[in-house]
């Protein structure tokens, strides 16, 4: 079976058959306000490609075709995708991938898990390594924790992250060198809705042994308990592998399963048939939803859960491919909404408009985006839009840098104007500090001008003391010489009264200094 533009378009093959990896698809992810992202190739024409060697995600409006945002840091950037609410936007940093290499060698590089805050336009690095590979991650229901396929080079797991704890750790081996136990699938990772198990495809047997270029699931599809790790098997099959993608998906209600697989009659030949299938999760009753030929590929259900949008593949020499929409709210039959043979892999993006890929030509990976009005039937080229902002790409890197540095400035400028801040602080309590020193000083003198006053006033009455006792001292050696004249006074009594008025006079002198020693010495605060 030659399927050569689907196998380079949206191929899972398994690991260990050809000592080969699975491919990263383009994923196209569609947000709750109508923004699509996906990586495109840093030299954009505006087209999209299932397998970009080098790529940056873009944010585009789907009504516009406006590019909103560009994220070029990292050179291989990959599995862009919305978180439920449409605010955080995931994407992985990793090894550039070879179309060629797709079956024969496993990317085995670092890489980055990483996370975009769409208000503040900020990254976030969740988790990192040095070797292996880390695909398709999946938001839960919720948000709060992101399901992956996680290779270290020789073994694959199911891996969970818990946003808020920023914790990981393995759900489940998928495949080891000795065994294979279960194979990824279509975009990623499906949750349950009710966010508490991850859907797997458990594999028994892959057939046919014989055939290069074809691989046949036989096995089960099984609901992995986040809780406890066991397993609920749901429904029994032959499922796609190679070079056609096996694809699951969920009803919103988490009552039914849709995808696409084999009959018990399959054949494995050209004129093979993949049909669309429906299960009841409750009874596990089956349902045929499209057998109408052809290789059914990429199912996706509308956002109320009513319509489902798939591609049919014709595999002739020229495969032929075309967009169906199925109502399930009836028993109309699919009806097919492009007739030109190189059209399909649908998505949502409103529940009355979805886009699509259109192939330029067979054979190359490389699709226009188109979008389509269900109501009216109005289609729009989104790639030609696209390919006329080439220097947007550009001007939008320049002007993240210059926001960047712009950014980098006003953190100098409020660095200095902190600094500056601080200064003025420091003036103010400095001032603050001279202000009362001064006040202090001014008190001081006053006091003292008013204690050196005290003190003359002191002093001069010392002073008058000492005149007086001049005075005393003056009468006294009056007295004195009339004494020497009366010859009645004895030398004795004259000896005795002065030494008397000298014993006064060196008493007075001495409390009169010792007060002043005092006062000086110790003067009031």
């Amino acid at each position: 079976m030659r399927h050569r533009w689907l196998t380079g378009f949206f191929v899972l093959a398994l690991t260990v058959l050809l000592a080969g990896c699975w491919p990263t698809p383009n994923r196209i992810s569609v947000s709750s306000d109508g923004v699509i992202a996906l990586t495109m190739p840093d030299q954009t024409d505006g087209l999209y490609e299932a397998f970009p060697r080098s790529g940056h995600i873009c944010l585009i409006d789907s009504l516009t075709g406006h590019m909103q945002t560009v994220l070029t840091e990292g050179k291989n950037l990959s599995w862009a995708t919305f978180s439920p609410d449409g605010q955080d936007l995931l994407y992985v940093e990793g090894p550039p991938l070879e179309p060629q290499g797709i079956l024969s060698t496993g990317p085995s590089q670092p890489w980055r898990l990483m996370l975009l805050q769409r208000r503040t336009e900020t990254d976030t690095e969740l988790l990192r390594g040095d070797r292996g590979f880390l695909w398709a991650p999946t938001f839960s229901p919720d948000g709060r924790k992101i399901a992956y396929y996680r290779g270290d080079g020789e073994n694959l797991w199911l891996s969970l992250f818990d946003r808020e704890l920023r914790e990981e750790h393995q759900l489940t081996l998928m495949r080891d060198r000795d065994k294979i136990s279960y194979v990824p699938y279509g975009p990623g990772p499906l949750w349950a809705p009710d966010g508490q198990g991850i859907f797997v495809l458990s594999v028994e047997r892959i057939l046919p042994e014989d055939s290069e270029t074809v691989r046949i699931v036989e096995g089960h599809i099984v609901l992995v308990s986040l809780a406890c790790g066991c397993e609920q098997r749901i429904v029994r099959g032959f499922f796609p592998l190679l070079p056609v993608p096996f694809s699951l998906i969920t009803s919103p209600d988490g009552t039914k399963l849709y995808f696409n697989g084999y009959d018990r009659t399959f054949s494995v030949s050209a004129q093979e048939r993949v049909n669309l299938y429906e299960v009841t999760l409750e009874t596990g009753e089956q349902a045929t939803l499209y057998d109408s030929g052809g290789i059914v590929v990429a199912p996706a259900l509308s956002p109320d859960g009513e319509r489902l949008l798939f591609t049919v593949i014709v595999p002739e020499e020229t495969p032929k491919a075309d967009l169906y929409l199925l109502d399930l709210t009836s028993a109309a039959p699919a009806r097919k909404l492009t007739d030109d043979g190189r059209s399909g892999f649908g998505f949502w993006i409103s529940p009355e408009r979805v886009g699509y890929i259109r192939l330029t030509e067979p054979g190359v990976p490389k699709g226009e985006i188109w979008t389509r009005d269900l109501s009216t039937g109005e289609e729009r080229n989104l790639s030609m839009l696209l390919g006329a902002q080439r220097s947007v790409v550009q001007l939008i890197r320049d002007n993240k840098r210059y926001r960047e540095e712009l950014t980098a400035a006003q953190q100098t400028l409020e660095s200095v104007e902190r600094q500056l801040q601080t200064l003025g602080e420091a003036i103010a309590e400095l001032s603050r500090k001279l202000d009362a020193a001064q006040t202090q000083s001014s008190e001081m003198n006053d006091q003292t001008r008013q204690r050196l006053s005290e003190l003359t006033q002191q002093i001069g009455a010392l002073m008058a003391d000492m005149s007086a006792v001049k005075t005393q001292i003056s009468g006294l050696e009056t007295e004195v010489k009339i004494a020497h004249t009366r010859p009645t006074l004895s030398l004795w009594q004259l000896v005795i009264a002065l030494l008397i008025a000298v014993i006064m006079i060196v008493w007075l002198m001495r409390r009169a200094l010792h007060t002043l020693a005092q006062q000086l010495a110790f003067p009031p605060q």
